[in-house]
């Protein structure tokens, strides 16, 4: 018999999200016990690969001979679809970590197929827990993990669909994952939710530009960055945000960002009044972000790390317990 109980692989989870995201976690609570667990369970196995591509988590995996050749395998098909595109990382470092996310892949299958024992990480047995209680596609995980490998290779998107297909692995797949689990009636909900993924990954690549231009990572459309006369390279200038050519830029990106928006607000229309709560904080939460970065710093996303104002935290917890509170009077 193994050592990990369910019960132990879902507190496993939370405490993943608990240290992770005091928004995200706090927005959690508002759903019902079961569904917040897996929700839990999905959002630990997203940090988990997150981590180990950005390098905060150092992978441990047994380095099978199996496992070796499938790693091999993979990093030929990665390299010819990122043709002409180096690792962003040295050759030890990159296959260790494109290793350990072909391990996961292995193990969130098992996971769909009901065969993780208890000798297994927490995360993989609280996944195969959510996958029979759930009717999520395992197509969507292997999505995210696809986002991930996309990340091991060094990032130069030309265009708003590179972005936006970006978007859709790294984000809309976690939120297809996660509206099987709140629950719809018409599926008119996927496409709504594919777009409230794009908006919130779309900020956070506003947020993070610096950063991962420093990671070799740039998400701007370089063709759409050149129509404002901006080039790659002025990514690295501290002073960028007081060219009017970027601000020209921000403007366009703004548009896209509300169009998002404004599709992704549709979603709470088929879910049932508790399960859209979550996805309603979040919206809240990334539209204060955006807000902060548009108007209250003009778009200087390079000057110092966005933190959200004491007034926009205290308005989002306020907002949380608000309802919260609404949710136990109507549902009592």
């Amino acid at each position: 018999m193994g050592g990990n109980t369910l019960e132990g692989a879902y507190a496993h989870c939370q405490q993943i999200c608990r240290n992770s995201s005091t928004t995200f976690f706090s927005s959690f609570t508002a759903l019902e016990n079961e569904k917040r667990s897996a929700v839990h369970a999905v959002y630990a196995l997203c940090r988990l690969v997150d981590d180990i591509v950005d390098g905060d988590e150092e992978p441990v995996v047994d380095a099978t001979d199996e496992l070796i050749q499938q790693t091999a395998e993979r990093d030929a098909l990665l390299r010819e679809i990122h043709s002409d595109i180096e690792p962003a990382n040295p050759l030890e470092v990159h296959t260790k970590r494109l290793m350990a996310l072909v391990s996961i892949r292995n193990d969130v299958k098992k996971a769909s197929l009901g065969k993780i024992t208890n000798d297994d990480q927490p995360v993989f047995i609280a996944l195969q827990d959510v996958f029979k209680r759930y009717p999520i596609r395992l197509h969507e995980f292997e999505t995210v993990i696809e986002g991930m490998e996309d990340d091991l290779f060094t990032v130069l998107s030309n265009t708003w669909d590179d972005l936006r297909a970006y978007c859709y692995k790294v984000a809309s797949a976690v939120g297809l994952i996660l509206i099987e689990i709140y629950g719809y009636d018409d599926h008119a909900a996927r496409l709504h939710a594919i777009d409230l993924g794009i908006q919130m990954q779309l900020v956070n690549v506003l947020r993070d530009v610096a950063e991962d231009y420093e990671r070799g990572r740039v998400y701007l459309p370089k063709d759409v960055l050149a129509a404002h006369n901006i080039g790659v390279g002025d990514l690295s200038n501290p002073n960028l945000a007081q060219n009017p050519s970027w601000h020209s830029f921000i403007k366009e990106y703004s548009e896209v960002v509300h169009r998002h928006r404004e599709s992704a607000m549709h979603l709470f229309e088929y879910l049932d009044s508790r399960s859209r709560v979550q996805p309603k904080i979040m919206l809240d939460a990334y539209s204060k972000i955006f807000h902060e970065i548009v108007v209250r710093r003009s778009g200087d996303v390079f000057t110092s790390p966005l933190k959200l104002t004491w007034r926009s935290k205290m308005s989002l917890w306020v907002k949380i317990n608000y309802m919260k509170l609404r949710l136990k009077i109507t549902t009592n």
